[in-house]
């Protein structure tokens, strides 16, 4: 069992209140104590961290816990230069590895949010676990917001419009995230003013979490038999939504 699922099954203990499906382990603070994101609650998740620093171990748990209750999609910058760093998991809703994909996967999404906005009015409710016949929660990860969503010097010829596309699905989104019961993990190794994610989005509605970098172990492993037989710990700050402050946690090592 990965330390993702102990973590979470203890998290689920300590806290019946929540629903199992709502609540997914980031690591431990002091003490052991696990760290939980609630989509129900935390509004979206954006993580930051250099190469290294562990978004893509972080991103993979996540996803795969959240097939078994949620729809997953996933779109991976990176996926199509090598498969075996791509956030690709099994039971994914959808997956996209380039900007156009990425684009045309938040348009349906979008598509599928309107339709239970629609149908929340159409009941008369307030939110889409009081429909009558209630939907899955909806997890959508981007990883590498940067090169999925911005227009810059680096980006490859008529990338522009399906960048644009997507922000627009993103912006119009999030307004009915709770309605509509969707979330978003953005992951960026750029700073957040540089990530890609508007202010709109990052300021009032999202959790956080800074991955710290532990290059030296990692540039250099392999290189000699010294007693680096273990990765040091990979560790970061979280802020969840509304808090006025953060917290330590050590994620997996691997």
């Amino acid at each position: 069992m990965s330390i993702f699922r102990q973590l979470r099954a203890t998290a689920s203990r300590q806290d019946i209140s929540v629903p199992r499906e709502l609540g997914f382990a980031l690591g431990t603070e002091q003490y052991e104590v696990p760290v939980i994101f609630r989509p129900a609650t935390d509004g979206h998740l954006c993580l930051t961290g250099r190469p290294g620093s562990g978004k893509t171990v972080l991103l993979r748990a996540l996803a795969e816990e959240a097939v078994q209750v949620m729809d997953v999609h996933i779109a991976d910058a990176w996926a199509g230069h090598s498969q075996a760093d791509g956030v690709r998991v099994d039971g994914a809703a959808s997956f996209a590895s380039t900007v156009e994909g990425c684009a045309e996967m938040l348009e349906a999404v979008l598509a599928e949010v309107r339709r239970r906005v629609k149908q929340c009015a159409l009941e008369g409710v307030s939110a889409f676990d009081d429909l009558a016949y209630p939907p899955r929660r909806i997890l959508v990860i981007l990883d590498d917001t940067r090169h999925l969503l911005v227009e810059d010097e680096y980006s490859p010829a008529g990338d522009g419009r399906p960048k644009a596309r997507s922000v627009e699905c993103i912006r119009e989104i999030v307004t009915c995230a709770r309605l509509a019961g969707i979330t978003f993990v953005f992951s960026s190794q750029w700073a957040l003013d540089q990530s890609g994610i508007s202010y709109d989005v990052l300021g009032a509605l999202c959790s956080r979490l800074e991955l710290e970098s532990t290059p030296s172990w990692y540039y250099t492993l392999g290189m000699d038999d010294s007693t680096r037989s273990q990765p040091p710990p990979r560790t970061g700050i979280y802020t969840s939504l509304g808090a006025f402050a953060s917290t330590a946690v050590e994620i997996e090592s691997r």
